[in-house]
């Protein structure tokens, strides 16, 4: 159109009809908006979970498991919507322990937990307390309105932690724990789920689901995978994630199908407390059955599957398994020795085969 006017002349006419066009339809868009740096506009956005960051291999959220050195064998937490099923050898005595510090995280951070097990009350009584860090760290430094003008968006990041560590010998009292809702584990398997879906509804928050050996021992195969298939289909729908415990002494048909069903499984092994054994400094073993990728083409590749841990005060270790190196000084002595005597062809060697 403006071409024909253009042709005949009319050059009032073209000059008219683009005042006529609303110029903030050419302007260019851009992603990339700059915030009003101490307004209160700078709040982090409405989509942004406490406790959870994007993931390296997926971009998907992530929560931590409250262990630093498992979430690093995990892929650095464990994705939102997904399950971790952790299986108890031996005494299992352990196992408590991944979920207090799994339960304690989601305290920490103000997510609703759902627990249903025998031990879950145990559990909530003994909870490890967050550890402090310095006042220097936690403080939010007092910046002048005309500072973080390029790295603008890091300043509403500065207080966001996504794992913390946990005091064992301090337990969070029990009037914090106002988001933790403990449901029966007498109760018929679809009042479970009812009261599950219940929970993760009312909440656009992270729901952290704990079962404790649900349904033990009185398994039967068609039901208890029934109803861990229908759990399933309710937590991948929300911002929830999904830790169940069972002992080693399920069906073994059982035990392949849930770890089939699940994102992740672990086997947790408990070591002999023998101060003559070689394994007298750790308390465990983990053994990683299973590490999904989800919604990736990739997944993260642990260089080993077995893992030691350690339990300490103010710390839940995690290490590779290799032997000790040897520090003894008479091997290096006597390597060095040998190494300097003889020569090609020449005498005085430790051995006749010296060369």
């Amino acid at each position: 159109e403006c071409g024909i006017y253009a042709e005949y002349g009319e050059f009032q006419t073209v000059l008219h009809y683009f005042n006529q066009i609303n110029l903030s339809m050419l302007a260019p868009v851009s992603g990339f908006r700059k915030l009003n740096v101490g307004s209160k506009s700078d709040a982090p956005p409405p989509t942004s979970l406490k406790g959870t960051r994007l993931s390296l291999h997926s971009s998907l959220q992530q929560t931590s498991t409250g262990i630093q050195a498992l979430d690093l064998v995990l892929g650095n937490g464990l994705n939102l919507s997904s399950a971790t099923l952790f299986i108890e050898r031996d005494r299992g005595e352990y196992t408590p322990q991944f979920a207090r510090h799994f339960i304690s995280e989601g305290v920490s951070h103000d997510h609703t937990v759902v627990c249903c097990g025998e031990r879950v009350e145990q559990w909530l009584e003994t909870l490890p307390t967050p550890i402090q860090q310095d006042e220097k760290r936690d403080k939010e430094p007092d910046l002048p309105e005309d500072q973080l003008k390029i790295a603008w968006r890091y300043k509403r990041r500065i207080q966001a932690r996504y794992s913390h560590s946990y005091d064992l010998s301090k337990h969070i009292p029990s009037s914090q724990l106002t988001n933790c809702h403990v449901i029966p584990s007498t109760i018929p398997a679809q009042e479970i789920l009812d009261q599950i879906s219940d929970h993760i509804t009312k909440t656009d928050n992270v729901v952290r689901i704990i079962l404790d050996r649900p349904f033990f021992p009185d398994l039967e195969d068609s039901s208890v995978f029934r109803f861990h298939y229908q759990l399933r289909q309710i937590t991948t729908t929300k911002n929830s994630v999904l830790l169940c415990t069972y002992p080693d002494c399920i069906p073994p048909s059982l035990s392949f199908s849930l770890s089939s069903l699940y994102n992740n499984s672990l086997t947790i092994n408990s070591l002999p407390r023998d101060k003559t054994s070689v394994y007298r400094d750790y308390h465990g073993i983990i053994n990683l059955n299973k590490v999904d990728n989800m919604c990736s083409f990739t997944s993260p590749t642990p260089d080993m599957s077995d893992r030691f841990f350690k339990i300490q005060r103010k710390k839940f270790v995690v290490e590779k398994m290799h032997l000790p190196p040897d520090l003894s000084e008479t091997v290096s002595r006597s390597s060095s020795t040998n190494s300097g005597v003889g020569g090609c062809g020449g005498t005085g060697g430790a051995s006749a085969l010296d060369f």
